[in-house]
């Protein structure tokens, strides 16, 4: 199977959240998200992605990404800056609902 890629055009906060929530049904569970230097990219467990081109750290976005993603990160680290000789951050997503989450009063 050839690898999906999704790239998000927009540049809104509404229209980020709306691409993430619509386009993550398409992929299988969603497992990592790389920060790069000039992107950020959110991949399923296929290694299909979400591309976010522009959203990098400094990026008023880039929480976004990582809370509706489900990553996990602390905050105040997100104005953190790449040393020259990497080339990514990565963050694992271990946010996730618990089986039949939505049936329990």
């Amino acid at each position: 199977m050839a690898k999906r890629t999704f790239q998000f055009e927009g540049g809104t906060e509404p229209e980020l959240r709306r691409f993430l929530r619509e386009q993550a049904t398409q992929l299988s569970l969603l497992r990592w998200v790389y920060v790069e230097r000039d992107t950020t990219r959110v991949l399923d467990v296929n290694r299909d992605e979400l591309v976010f081109p522009g959203v990098t750290f400094g990026h008023p976005h880039l929480e976004l990404v990582l809370k509706e993603a489900g990553a996990s990160f602390d905050p105040a680290l997100l104005d953190w800056k790449l040393p020259p000789d990497w080339e990514r951050r990565e963050f694992y997503i271990s946010a996730k609902y618990p089986w039949a989450h939505d049936r329990v009063d």
